[in-house]
């Protein structure tokens, strides 16, 4: 079998074909020469590349404002890209009786 050539470090999306449980490998399943076990179900060699997660652009959805301490979404709820920060906001100040 070819092992599975890719252009720099990039991770793999996998599911499980019995439980559905989601995972992110750091090679192609078939390229491990150790068995592998899935997180969720404990069932060794049922993982396979999600085809539609490995597609899709994951970084350009991803945010580094100071809206939080961590890598998250784009206008996520605390996000400062989100148009609704202000709103936010002003809500929750209002709510824990800060702003009158």
């Amino acid at each position: 079998m070819k092992p599975h050539t890719l252009t720099g470090p990039r991770r793999r999306h996998c599911r499980c074909r019995v439980c559905h449980g989601r995972q992110v490998k750091a090679k192609h399943p078939n390229d491990y020469t150790r068995r592998i076990r899935c997180k969720h179900c404990g069932r060794f060699d049922t993982l396979a590349v999600d085809k539609w997660a490995d597609n899709r652009g994951w970084r350009k959805y991803t945010c580094y404002c100071d809206g939080y301490h961590f890598p998250h979404r784009i206008r996520s709820e605390f996000c400062f890209e989100n148009p609704h920060y202000g709103d936010h906001e002003a809500r929750r100040l209002t709510a824990y009786g800060v702003m009158a």
